[in-house]
């Protein structure tokens, strides 16, 4: 029982602890703006990697039903 306690008082004081923010995390608008060509290959990334594997199942559905 006490093993448990003083392993939950070390997480609970490391994440207590105050310390330096992390840097590298910066908001706001883009300093480059992206491209319209650039927009057109992440919207077709994102297109084939949702779609694709859904689009091929309905394609060779009639393949799937053949097997027993």
């Amino acid at each position: 029982m006490q093993l448990v306690a003083r392993l939950a008082g070390s997480l609970l004081r490391s994440a207590a602890r105050p310390g330096q923010p992390r840097r590298g995390v910066i908001s706001g608008p883009p300093e480059q703006p992206l491209g319209p060509g650039e927009s057109v290959v992440g919207f077709l990334a994102m297109f084939v990697a949702c779609l694709g594997p859904a689009a091929w199942v309905l394609a060779h559905l009639e393949e799937y039903k053949k097997r027993e």
